[in-house]
């Protein structure tokens, strides 16, 4: 039974999707509710209420890097490498919290001007008939079946993060003996200097402020890599209407019609039906072009810092993986970590490569639909070869400091965290 509920509901089954009344909003309501969270609002955007969580979590994460410095500190003076590259990792993952709010409020007009044109080419889009709404609204079905399967893994291994000392208490609780070690758990490893981290009130203080940074990490990282795949997953398939519409576009017209003098009424007539098609070609394919570039001012700095920083990441959470099975134990929360920075990274090297490459299918759509063998491409022959030529430009993410975002991208940070792994265990040995 409950897993019809959760099927009919990542499938929307209750939802109408012949309603005259479709949008970005209805469809996707989670959208607005997430980027509201990190201060972007629609209703009253110039509300300052918008950053009391954007700066409850950044002071958080500041404190929190600002501990794992110390701890770093403290590994490294006493040449305990595990303890420091563990601290060096958990460091690296609360950067992205400062990085990725700073970056959003800094463009949330931009994030709302790109919110409501997605909206309004939703709306467009969905009232052109089934050839365009069909395989739009099952393109954004996928959407809404991947942002809570992004939520719910990313959520998952945040929420094993404060599971476990729990589970950890309760043991100690009820079942440790006098003989056990009872020292206290966290989700994180603490060194205080002339005190002691896991001594009342300082352990109740320290669990509840590493719990708040695991929720303020799994909304912050989650929100961002959902918003980003959103919008390019959008766009994805608004090159899949152009592409529909290529298919098209000589459709319902006489070709005999071209080889009337260009002054007939019915020549032009059939002239400016072409026109139209191809001005909402062009539109949409503009869209594309600003909507990438968009994304990548946005979100550009988030990326550098991950493109930066995620090799290094994925070598310390694999360094203490190897470390922990060389004393005969398997890290459960480290590795499905490991797993979560992959994704993160592969994500948007994925959607750099799709975008990529749908981009260029657009001109292959143009090449093949036909012009050379009709009449009536003379009549529009130069239009579709600017459109060809513009296609051969690849619509890729970009941004100061940061390499075109695509799964060579990807190749290339796993190869470099391998190669760092070997040099910390040799180091290490």
């Amino acid at each position: 039974m409950r897993l019809q509920i959760i099927k009919d509901f990542l499938m929307k089954a209750s939802f109408d999707f012949d309603r005259p009344d479709i949008d970005l909003y209805n469809f996707h309501p989670q959208l607005r509710i997430f980027l509201a969270v990190k201060g972007v609002f629609f209703t009253n955007r110039g509300s300052r209420f918008r950053l009391i969580w954007p700066s409850i979590c950044i002071q958080l994460s500041i404190i929190g890097m600002t501990f794992e410095e110390m701890f770093i500190w403290r590994g490294v003076s006493l040449k305990d490498y595990s303890f420091a590259t563990e601290c060096f990792c958990y460091w690296l993952l609360l950067g992205c919290i400062p990085t990725v709010y700073v970056s959003i409020l800094v463009h949330t007009n931009k994030i709302y001007d790109i919110v409501v044109k997605m909206n309004e080419e939703f709306i467009y889009v969905c009232s052109l008939g089934p050839t365009y709404r069909k395989p739009f609204l099952e393109g954004q079905l996928l959407i809404w079946q991947l942002c809570y399967a992004w939520f719910g893994f990313v959520s998952f291994v945040g929420g094993l993060y404060v599971v476990f000392p729990l589970v950890g208490l309760i043991y100690q609780s009820l079942f440790a003996t006098l003989n056990e070690n009872t020292t206290r758990p966290l989700q994180f490893p603490m060194w205080l200097p002339h005190d002691d981290p896991y001594r009342t009130p300082n352990y109740e203080l320290f669990l509840l402020i590493q719990s708040t940074l695991c929720f303020c990490f799994v909304q912050t990282f989650c929100v961002y890599v959902y918003t980003l795949f959103h919008i390019l997953l959008h766009y994805y398939m608004i090159m899949d209407m152009i592409i529909i519409d290529f298919s098209v576009i000589f459709d319902g017209l006489e070709e005999s019609v071209a080889l009337l003098p260009r002054q007939d009424s019915r020549r032009m007539e059939t002239q400016r039906i072409l026109n139209a098609r191809i001005e909402k070609i062009v539109k949409w394919h503009l869209s594309v072009f600003r909507a990438v570039k968009t994304v990548s001012s946005i979100y550009g700095p988030p990326l550098v810092y991950q493109v930066s920083f995620t090799s290094i990441a994925i070598c310390l959470i694999a360094y203490q993986i190897a470390e922990k099975l060389d004393h005969g134990s398997v890290d459960i929360l480290f590795s499905l970590l490991s797993i979560c920075a992959c994704l993160q990274l592969w994500i948007p090297c994925h959607l750099g490569t799709m975008i990529r490459n749908k981009a260029f299918e657009v001109g292959d759509a143009g090449w093949t639909c036909g012009w050379h063998e009709t009449p009536l491409g003379l009549m529009i022959r130069t239009d579709i070869i600017i459109i060809i030529l513009r296609a051969q430009q690849p619509v890729t993410i970009k941004y100061t400091g940061l390499p075109q975002i695509q799964l060579e991208t990807f190749s290339s940070c796993m190869s470099s965290s391998y190669s760092y792994f070997n040099m910390l265990r040799q180091y290490s040995k």
